[in-house]
């Protein structure tokens, strides 16, 4: 059975396909031959991509006004990058992705590790739009030279403070959050930092004790111990050089 969709997400579907071709068309192509063809072309993505956010976020379509689709949407402007990026290299044109990847990418204060997991077969789209969209994982200002890009997971945003909380299950979701994000190291080669935020705060919660008890600065100790044992597991596995430091952000 074919779904025909009402008018007014007809007209959402059309504006949100024309601006993922707006988006494209900096990191254009040059080799292909004519204007005409590079407009189709995009225009040919663009619709590939557009299908797939109607069929796995169908509620973003049907919440946006019909014509205005842009970067303030209910899609983090991360992921739509990410989703453009890898339906490009997913045709075999990686030059492309990577040209507008490299164009947005400073923008969003997104490092060239953001950029490599887009080729990365072992993370999905949909788990990367759950981690972007919820702000568990993002980038930090607070990148040096020597130390490599740090990373940034929010405690907090992925496991509720409370004490109705299983420690158990906790550090299952951490370990998960973990695994799923390791690709971010694979283009250094593992060097770079994980700094964990709300880490207190979260233990703390979920053993209802004061932040900084005893109890709960060991809690937060396990968790971070945690995190340190599966990336130093995952670096044969990832064939990295070095390992990911963990760090505390808390103060």
């Amino acid at each position: 059975m074919i779904w025909n969709p009402p008018v007014a997400d007809n007209r959402t579907a059309q504006a949100l396909t024309a601006y993922i071709a707006d988006e494209i068309e900096p990191a254009g192509d040059p080799a292909l031959p004519d204007q005409a063809t590079a407009v189709a072309y995009r225009r040919e993505l663009a619709e590939a991509i557009t299908a797939f956010i109607r069929r796995q976020h169908p509620a973003f379509v049907a919440s946006s006004p019909g014509e205005i689709i842009g970067r303030d949407g209910g899609l983090p402007t991360e992921y739509l990058l990410l989703l453009i990026g890898r339906a490009l290299w997913s045709v075999g044109d990686e030059k492309t992705a990577r040209r507008l990847l490299e164009t947005h990418a400073p923008a969003l204060n997104l490092p060239a590790t953001f950029v490599e997991a887009v080729w990365t077969r072992d993370v999905s789209m949909m788990h990367w739009h759950i981690l972007l969209s919820t702000r568990a994982v993002r980038t930090s200002s607070l990148t040096g030279a020597l130390n490599g890009t740090l990373w940034v997971l929010d405690l907090e945003r992925m496991v509720l403070p409370a004490p109705t909380s299983l420690e158990l299950l906790a550090l299952n979701v951490v370990r998960t959050v973990i695994d799923r994000v390791a690709s971010l190291w694979d283009h250094c080669q593992g060097r770079g930092l994980l700094g964990l935020r709300h880490a207190n705060t979260v233990a703390a919660g979920m053993l209802g004790c004061p932040r900084h008890s005893a109890k709960s600065m060991a809690l937060a100790a396990d968790i971070r111990d945690l995190c340190a044992r599966r990336l130093q597991t995952l670096k044969p596995a990832r064939g990295w050089d070095e390992t990911p430091q963990v760090i505390m952000l808390d103060l």
